[in-house]
């Protein structure tokens, strides 16, 4: 079914629906205004599209549990009602409006879109949208959810700010489903730890700064050189670290990517950080192996010095056992 096909509407409380706008794998996003003329996102998620019951049931459970988190930070995109049809036992939730993207047909903003329109965006915009988003995943990951599917058509522009959408796939860390997400953003590890939107993140960030599609990281437009793309080159050293495929030399957690990005916007340089790191591990592991080396000489020092007078001991007793022999003799 095209978008052309739309579907019967439920009838939303308080709100009429427009007409579709999105559609994902299960249910569609229709274009919405409520009894005050207020522009909404409405997404219904109909039973029919599951095959059982159970992966529905879970549908609802996600949306539940993400909705009292969605208004609490302002790079979530804000559910603001969730409801049932008895009707056919189906469900939806009211959500904010995307920005339009331009042109008198109703189309919303997301990244994706604008990744399209300019190829990529300068550096300063990639840092704001940065650090929205990796604040907002912050947030989830505070209260045990991950989003599980961050990607530039799942984050849209709400009054000109990005913001995570598609809350579909939002779960608890604990949550058995691993196999989801987007080729390209997933992580060798797989989702459903919080790693793994920190990885589909740098993925996501990697695009916005280069324009070269996911496949191509790691690698620069030829036409960046150290002179005309000094920024960009340290915004990359954030990207990289975000997307690295061991878990253990990405990113912990995303108040440390924040506080690079922080570090970055003030101006200071992440790369010229990376290599204090390097050097400070590098003399670390030399005065520990140094310290170890004393310590291994200190020991055969000892053990040599035991041993010599443990022998000096043994040559004493020898000597005295002589002297009384020959003492016998006599």
């Amino acid at each position: 079914m095209n978008l052309c096909d739309e579907p019967i509407p439920l009838s939303i409380p308080d709100h009429s629906l427009l007409r579709v706008i999105g559609r994902g794998s299960y249910g569609e996003v229709w274009e919405a205004r409520n009894v005050m003329g207020s522009p909404r996102a409405v997404k219904v998620v109909r039973r029919q599209d599951f095959e059982s019951s159970r992966p529905f049931e879970r549908e609802f459970e996600g949306i539940q549990r993400y909705e009292p988190v969605s208004r609490a930070h302002a790079g979530l995109v804000q559910v603001l009602h969730v409801g049932m049809d008895d009707s056919d036992g189906s469900f939806y939730y009211v959500m904010e409006l995307a920005d339009n993207e331009g042109g008198e047909e109703y189309k919303p903003k997301t990244l994706r879109g604008e990744l399209q329109r300019r190829g990529c965006l300068p550096v300063e915009e990639c840092i704001e949208i940065g650090g929205a988003l990796a604040s907002a995943l912050g947030h989830l990951h505070s209260v045990g959810l991950v989003h599980r599917d961050v990607k530039p058509a799942n984050i849209i522009f709400v009054r000109g700010m990005a913001k995570l959408a598609d809350v579909g796939l939002v779960a608890s860390v604990d949550d058995e489903r691993s196999l989801v997400g987007t080729e390209g953003y997933l992580p060798p590890e797989g989702m459903g730890r919080p790693g793994g939107d920190i990885y589909s993140l740098g993925k996501v960030l990697y695009e916005c700064v280069t324009g070269l599609n996911r496949a191509s990281f790691p690698d620069v437009p030829p036409s960046w050189t150290s002179e005309n793309a000094r920024l960009a080159f340290e915004f990359i050293e954030i990207v990289l670290r975000a997307a690295e495929d061991d878990p253990r030399r990405r990113y912990a957690d995303t108040d440390e990517m924040l506080a690079d990005l922080a570090l970055l916007k003030a101006g200071k340089s992440v790369r010229h950080l990376r290599l204090m790191e390097a050097r400070l591990k590098r003399t670390a592991q030399i005065l520990a192996f140094s310290a170890l080396g004393i310590l291994v000489a200190s020991g055969a020092w000892s053990l040599e010095r035991h041993r010599r007078g443990q022998l000096e001991k043994a040559e004493a007793a020898a000597t005295l056992a002589q002297q009384q022999t020959q003492e016998l003799l006599a």
